[in-house]
């Protein structure tokens, strides 16, 4: 008989084998908990069996809402017998830490919504945490399911210079934290994924204006392998804007995250006729030149894009790694790997602090 482990004061023992839809617990019944919630409660794959959160009030409206079971704490949900298999979690990121391990210890796979935690010290104890207790962890960017991003993972990309904008909005949801861990996150993870090189240096700027943390930032990241990327996030702007433009030798992608479009640009002429262009552009024939048809030289290909909710294929994944236990799409490494780098932007702004001339 296998010994009993007690886990925040709950004397338990190895989760029993599942056989159907997978129960499963939302940690957090905000903005994005009662989304995770939404999406379980209509997955065939599993069952929505728990929604935590301290707020009473918030949390049995989201348990109502959604046929199942209300907590004050993953402690009380423990203690009834409910057990679920896997969980998402969306409380406040200084809270990551601690709820992830009480979920580890229970034996309970997790998803913790971004930023995995507040520094990269967290994040280093989470994956720890997670690794010795053999349970799954993924990262909730969501953004990596978007559409475009997913259309783009189609395709060769070798990346030399990217470019990201992404405004929107002051919501005063998020503004525990800034806006480097609350938007511009997600680009950091794209990008870091796209990349695929540690990052060498880094230059940033940033402002608060209407929270205690900067509302808008800029970054200049360098990597090792020579790629530059340049992040814009604002949260005080009057539109929402989400677009991309990478650069590489033989091609240029534009992409739009909010209206889910974008173009793949390839060049497309021989070296004959690339040398014989130059030439001309030498020479300075000019006449020539404007008479020269640019869409002869390059391919116009549009993104193919499947038009399905981010956070809906984000959490089949999740429990299709649960099911059959592989590495989920984003890895507890990748949610570091992002959160290293806000790090870094964010001490780059403090060094860079706006100076009032007197």
């Amino acid at each position: 008989m296998k010994p009993r482990r007690k886990v925040s004061g709950v004397r338990m023992t190895n989760p029993p084998a599942v056989h159907g839809p997978l129960p499963v617990a939302v940690i957090g019944a905000g903005r994005m908990g009662r989304h995770h919630a939404r999406i379980y409660s209509g997955m065939s794959q599993c069952q929505l069996v728990a929604v935590v959160d301290s707020d009473g009030g918030r949390c049995a409206e989201v348990a109502a809402e959604y046929g199942c079971r209300a907590f004050a704490s993953v402690h009380e949900m423990l203690a009834s017998g409910i057990r679920p298999v896997a969980s998402t979690i969306a409380a406040p990121t200084v809270h990551h830490r601690a709820v992830a391990a009480e979920l580890f210890e229970a034996g309970i796979d997790t998803l913790i919504e971004k930023p995995l935690a507040p520094t990269a010290a967290d994040c280093h104890a989470i994956i720890d945490h997670a690794r010795r207790c053999h349970r799954i962890l993924q990262v909730g960017h969501s953004e990596r399911f978007n559409p475009v991003v997913r259309a783009l993972a189609q395709h060769r990309l070798q990346p030399h210079f990217i470019e990201v904008q992404r405004v929107s909005p002051m919501t005063f949801r998020s503004i525990d934290i800034g806006v480097v861990l609350d938007m511009m996150i997600h680009d950091i993870d794209i990008v870091g994924h796209l990349v695929g090189s540690p990052i060498k240096s880094v230059a940033a700027v940033g402002v608060s204006v209407l929270s205690s943390f900067e509302d808008i930032a800029n970054a200049r990241l360098v990597f090792a392998n020579g790629c530059v990327a340049n992040l814009t996030a604002s949260r005080l702007a009057t539109k929402t804007e989400r677009k991309m433009r990478l650069f590489s030798t033989d091609m240029y992608v534009s992409a739009d995250y909010h209206k889910k479009a974008g173009v793949v640009i390839r060049r497309t002429a021989n070296q004959e006729q690339l040398d014989r262009l130059k030439t001309k552009i030498r020479s300075g024939e000019v006449a020539e030149l404007a008479d020269l048809d640019y869409t002869e030289l390059v391919n116009y290909e549009p993104l193919t894009i499947e038009d399905r909710e981010p956070l809906q294929v984000e959490l089949e994944a999740f429990i299709h790694a649960v099911q059959h236990r592989t590495a989920p799409p984003v890895t507890g490494d990748d949610g570091l790997r992002a959160v290293d780098i806000a790090e870094k932007i964010t001490e780059s702004i403090a060094e860079h602090a706006w100076q009032t001339m007197p």
